[in-house]
């Protein structure tokens, strides 16, 4: 179970960091945020704060607005999914090895879907960027090396 826990926390990292992107220094987590030191922010949060700015930084238009909303909200869920998929998994019964195995590769075919669904999403709102908007949103996203 320990894995599984580990495993989705590391796709919550890829996704924070691919996907959403770092927002700046103001993303530190205070306790309003978290409510003991060694629990996590909540991952939904996150990424409405970081889709927030980068929707701020990308000063969407009107005319881009529906394709902005299918791709926040197409991230939005991902991460809600993830996350509630985590909590499930930290109330497992134990598995043996290969059910344990099994559960991973489930998971992992539905956050690849997901991350299909985002992508195309994204793909539809950049080609509705100017060409600003795009170097901006290149520049947002080159931090992804995974």
């Amino acid at each position: 179970m320990k894995n599984i826990q580990q495993g989705l926390l590391v796709i919550f990292s890829i996704i924070n960091i691919t996907l959403i992107t770092p927002v700046y220094a103001e993303e530190l987590i205070n306790n309003e945020t978290c409510r003991a030191p060694h629990k996590h922010a909540d991952p939904v949060a996150n990424v409405e704060k970081r889709l927030s700015a980068l929707k701020h930084e990308l000063k969407i238009t009107s005319d881009q607005e529906q394709a902005w909303k299918t791709y926040a909200e197409r991230t939005e869920q991902s991460v809600r999914k993830i996350r509630d998929q985590m909590i499930e998994a930290m109330h497992d019964k134990p598995q043996t090895a290969p059910e344990r195995f099994d559960r991973h590769i489930a998971l992992m075919k539905e956050r690849l879907a997901s991350f299909e669904k985002m992508d195309d999403a994204l793909k539809e709102l950049y080609r509705g960027l100017t060409p600003d908007q795009k170097v901006l949103a290149d520049q947002h996203f080159e931090k992804i090396h995974h």
